[in-house]
This record gives C-alpha cells, sequence and structure tokens, in this order.
C-alpha cells in the first residue's frame, strides 16, 4: 500500500510539475502539413485530430499521466477502428470502449451511439451513414448490424441466424443508397454479403475462401467507388485489394505482399474520393498508400509517429462527400484528418489553393513523403 501511495504522489507532483511548464494549455496551432512538398502539385492536406472531450475541454498533464476517471464510458477514444463521417460529424467505433463516439466538432462536444440497453454493443467495427440520418455499426462480437439515428436511438439489426445471410464475424461495411443495398464484409466467412436496405432481407454474397480472382482471405474492409457503385474491398490475407461492380463481378485486382510502395503487409482501411483515388492504410507500413482506379500508385503519406500525418496502427478509413479523409490512428488514441485537393476543392477554395502553392515548410514541419 504504502508504494502505492508513494506512486501516486510522485504522479501526481510530475503532473504539477508538467501543469506549471504549460502541460494544460491548448497545443500550439500546427503549421501546414501536405503533401507532396513544394515544388510538386499539393495534393494531400492535414486538417487536424480529433480525440474526444480533450478537443474541446482541455485536459491537464496530470490527466494524461493518470488516464481517465473511473466512469461507465471513457470520454475520449482509447482504441477507434472503424470511422464515417457525414452532417459534420465525426462517428468512431472504439472496440475497447465498446461505443461509437459522436465527435462534434462545430458545436464542441462529444456524444455516444450503443452505450443503451437496447442495442447495447460488445464489438464496434465497421460503420455508416445514410441520408435519413441512419447510422449502422458492424458488431463483430454480437454478429450484427445495428441501426440507429442520430441520437442513438436503436432502430433495427441486420443479419440472420442461420442459413445464407448469417454473419460470421462481420467488418467493414458500405453503404449504396442508389442501389438499396449494404454491403457487409464477413472475416471469417471470406465472403461479403449484401442485404437490402429497406427490410434488411439477405441478397447474395460475393466470393469464397481462396486466392484467385473474386476469393478473399479474410478480408476486412470496404468502400464504394460513388462514381460507378464499384466496390473496393481489402483482401487482408491475400496482401491486395479487390475491385467488383455493384452486382459483385470481378473487374481487377492489385497489390502483393512486400515492403516496398505499392505493396502491403497488413492491409486495413480503404476509402474511394470524388475522382476515383483508392486510399489504403497499411497497419504495418503505418502509411497511407494511394492509388488510382487502375491500381497504380500515386503517392503515400505518412510513418511511425505521433505527429500530423503519423501514425500508430492505423485501421479504419473514411472519405466523405467533400473528399475530407478520416483515419483512425488506432493506437494514438485519434482521428486524423485531411483534405484531398481535388479541382472542384481549388474551384471552391481559390485562395487557400494559391496559399498552399506559395507556402514553404520549415525543416520541423516537414511531411514525408514518397
Amino acid at each position: 500500500m504504502s508504494r502505492q501511495i508513494i506512486r501516486l504522489f510522485t504522479l501526481a507532483f510530475i503532473g504539477i510539475v508538467l501543469y506549471s511548464c504549460g502541460g494544460a494549455k491548448k497545443p500550439q496551432k500546427v503549421e501546414k502539413v501536405f503533401w507532396p512538398l513544394p515544388p510538386e502539385e499539393p495534393r494531400i492536406l492535414y486538417l487536424g485530430s480529433y480525440h474526444g472531450e480533450s478537443d474541446f475541454k482541455g485536459k491537464s498533464a496530470l490527466d494524461i499521466i493518470l488516464g481517465e476517471p473511473d466512469k461507465d464510458i471513457p470520454r475520449n477514444l482509447i482504441k477507434p477502428y472503424g470511422v464515417a463521417a457525414r452532417f459534420g460529424k465525426i462517428f468512431a467505433g472504439d472496440t475497447v470502449a465498446r461505443v461509437v463516439f459522436v465527435i462534434d466538432p462545430k458545436n464542441k462536444k462529444v456524444s455516444f451511439i450503443g452505450d443503451k440497453p437496447m442495442g447495447k454493443l460488445k464489438m464496434p467495427v465497421g460503420i455508416d451513414i445514410d441520408s435519413k440520418g441512419r447510422v449502422y455499426v458492424s458488431d463483430s462480437t454480437l454478429r450484427r448490424i445495428f441501426v440507429y439515428d442520430l441520437k442513438g436511438k436503436f432502430l433495427t439489426a441486420i443479419g440472420e441466424p442461420e442459413g445464407p445471410g448469417k454473419l460470421e464475424r462481420p467488418a467493414g461495411i458500405a453503404l449504396n443508397e442508389r442501389l438499396g443495398r449494404i454491403y457487409v464484409v464477413d472475416v471469417l466467412d471470406h465472403r461479403v454479403k449484401v442485404y437490402s436496405l429497406h427490410n434488411g432481407e439477405f441478397l447474395f454474397a460475393i466470393g469464397r475462401r481462396g486466392t484467385k480472382e473474386g476469393e478473399f482471405n479474410f478480408p476486412t474492409n470496404i468502400a464504394i467507388d460513388r462514381r460507378n457503385n464499384n466496390i473496393v474491398v481489402v483482401d487482408t490475407m491475400n496482401f491486395r485489394v479487390q475491385i467488383f461492380d455493384s452486382e459483385g463481378q470481378f473487374i481487377r485486382t492489385f497489390g502483393k505482399i512486400g515492403i516496398t510502395p505499392g505493396t502491403f503487409s497488413r492491409p486495413k482501411g480503404v476509402g474511394v474520393d470524388s475522382e476515383g483515388h483508392i486510399y489504403v492504410a497499411d497497419a504495418a507500413f503505418n502509411n497511407i498508400q494511394i492509388f488510382d482506379d487502375k491500381g497504380r500508385l500515386l503517392l503515400f503519406i505518412g510513418k511511425f509517429g505521433f505527429g500530423p500525418g503519423e501514425f500508430n496502427l492505423p485501421a479504419g478509413l473514411y472519405v466523405d462527400r467533400g473528399d475530407r479523409i478520416y483515419v483512425s490512428d488506432s493506437m494514438n488514441r485519434r482521428i486524423q484528418v485531411f483534405q484531398y485537393i481535388s479541382e472542384a476543392w481549388k474551384k471552391k477554395y481559390p485562395d487557400k489553393y494559391r496559399e498552399l502553392k506559395l507556402f514553404k515548410p520549415s525543416n520541423l514541419n516537414k511531411p514525408q513523403e514518397q
């Protein structure tokens, strides 16, 4: 007991010292970070990071040292995996806290989904949101897709207890409202299962276990190319990405195991922007690789670290309709947000684009690139 008391006082003393040195102050504004470096054309801009309530209410050094207070739900992310964004909010599924964090930067608050007895989550993984504000969350332990409204009220669940529509371990999900479908990656069944958004009915499945084209080996995540309804699947243990049309017909594959740019070691999250670029998070490389829709590598960003554009086991990835890129930086306990500088963005924000073109990063804040 005496050792515990000594340790507590020691930590408290360290916290007080750090606090007096400015530990509780808000972090200084980060210099612009973007990829690639001048004189190349800027393509990806770092926008910021979100951890939870500490982003809005502040957090002292003592809080950081001692950790979260004993509460039913932590107020900051512990280990985020799935991520999505819509209606100005960021939705992050935390596999340790067992809830979906709803981070509202505009109103500077955090709420939760899946924390109530009805629709209580155990292992939230994949997330997506439809145009009516319904939030879809895959739970890999409960083997269902849970559906909520934006306030966290449980509405229904998708997934059959038996038969072809049974889910073994659902992970990544993606909605196609134009077709009225939800695509669900079933990791242990090595397939993508497709259900109706209207009534939850199982429609069909894509693939089977194997290494050939159109087959999977522990797939994890999925995204929709909104231009053409194609689906993009991370075939994790085959170390590749596969592309299918909306009906599950194989189109192409790219990637292989390796340690060089364009190869994969532990591919996880995936997203597609408005111009068809495919973003793949690799948890082993601690980076995001960016490909065109034919699978040709264009750029990669990130490395292991704790600063802007640096990662520690990135997992889920989501690209919203404004080409903002959200990455679950799992072991850094945060969601990092980036902006793809599309032609539409340049026209909408000409002054910001001009500023980026003229900006000269300092040596301390130069982003790492290919």
